[in-house]
């Protein structure tokens, strides 16, 4: 059986929908599963051991790209598509696909209804990763407990002899690029000398693009971003003994692996974009939600302490 999963972006959201690709291979077992994703997501699916085949769309290219990945698409029939993203392009390129059978997710936006069928529409507001597993209860009648394979094998010796990583260390992830999701700077460089001095031997890591370095001034952190790929950064992840961070992709994937996670929460929907799988702690301003930078240092280091111990 080839199944093909239509989930272009972005980093969160997609590891929110990679329990779909476990769950297919439970019930279908043997079957070949394709992803299609943005180009600069790529490595996600790929280091999914329930992917089998990543087909690569450049956005950047607009129509040509789009054409582009359809006839990649249309190279395989497929037994079933899965439209996971629920908007027009990815509803397009899921209808002319060349499979038997072709439904999309709960929640489906941009009328891309019309073009496939949108299962159980009522359950549209439900959490993100239980979402996107309502699919593959349509075709099989059965459920899942959401679960989600990544290698975490690739080589990071060098990164961490060369940036002196020591194996007691936390991780933040804190560039969140939507309005109402950043912590600020301020409040990080805070808990930096709050930790600092309480654990003085804990090393402090922050990763984010390479356009996120040096945003994070401080001579207590040691600086990743734009140093790792995704693959890379899966595998230091694990060796963490906590994340912090805003609703930002790293920090799903940080939640997947079981790396206790501190989430910051401002404008996101948490009942639907919070995590699902692992060890975490959600904090939100309870008063006023969009007041992000209100939840104060000290509350998100008394719930690192908690994981700490």
């Amino acid at each position: 059986m080839k199944i093909l999963i239509v989930k272009p972006s972005s980093f969160g959201d997609i590891v929110q929908a990679l329990p779909c690709a476990n769950a297919l291979k439970q019930v279908y077992y043997g079957c070949q599963i394709t992803w299609v994703v943005f180009a600069n997501w790529k490595l996600l699916p790929k280091i999914c051991t329930d992917v089998d085949e990543v087909i690569t769309w450049n956005r950047k290219e607009k129509l040509k790209g789009f054409f582009g990945v359809l006839k990649k698409v249309r190279q395989t029939k497929y037994d079933i598509a899965i439209d996971l993203q629920g908007l027009l392009r990815s509803a397009f390129l899921t209808k002319f696909s060349k499979s038997k059978i072709k439904i999309g997710v709960p929640g489906m936006k941009e009328f891309s209804n019309i073009l496939i069928k949108e299962i159980y529409p009522q359950r549209a507001k439900i959490n993100a990763t239980l979402r996107n597993l309502e699919t593959v209860f349509y075709l099989t009648g059965k459920s899942f407990i959401p679960k989600v394979n990544i290698k975490t094998n690739a080589n990071v010796t060098n990164i961490i002899k060369n940036n002196r990583i020591l194996e007691n260390f936390i991780i933040f992830l804190p560039f969140a690029r939507g309005k109402g999701k950043d912590w600020g700077i301020l409040n990080y460089q805070k808990l930096i000398f709050l930790l600092k001095e309480k654990y003085s031997n804990l090393n402090i890591i922050v990763s984010g693009s390479k356009d996120d370095y040096g945003k994070l001034d401080s001579d207590d952190v040691i600086d990743l971003c734009g140093k790792t790929n995704i693959y890379e950064l899966a595998s230091i992840l694990v060796k963490a003994r906590v994340a912090i961070g805003a609703d930002t992709g790293p920090m799903h994937l940080a939640s997947v692996l079981n790396v206790p996670s501190v989430f910051i929460f401002g404008m996101s929907d948490i009942k639907e974009t919070s995590p699902y799988i692992g060890r975490f702690s959600l904090l939100i301003n309870k008063q006023s939600q969009k007041d992000i930078q209100s939840i104060s240092p000290e509350v998100v280091f008394t719930e690192i302490l908690k994981w700490i111990k």
